[in-house]
């Protein structure tokens, strides 16, 4: 990664450095500042917070489509269980 090169290439088009970058993270997941409407730190939040919201979307639909499928599948098999003996 070269030194001018954002973490993500959605983000190309602001220009910060990775340790600029990094920083913005920093203060965005911390709140050690407050950014100014209009300018690169503004959006760069922005961008940051959609991307979190995709992801945790994502994550949710996983989930959500794991769980249907343990759904669908707790009839087809017999569950294991004591041994008849064993109740003796």
């Amino acid at each position: 990664m070269t030194e001018n090169a954002p973490p993500d290439p959605e983000t190309d088009d602001l220009g910060p450095t990775t340790e600029e970058w990094r920083d913005l993270q920093y203060a965005s997941n911390f709140g050690t500042i407050e950014p100014v409407p209009g300018t690169v730190e503004t959006e760069a939040f922005h961008r940051m917070g959609e991307h979190a919201r995709r992801e945790v979307e994502r994550h949710a639909a996983a989930e959500e489509a794991e769980e249907a499928w343990r759904a669908s599948r707790r009839g087809c098999a017999p569950q294991a269980g004591p041994e008849p003996e064993a109740q003796q």
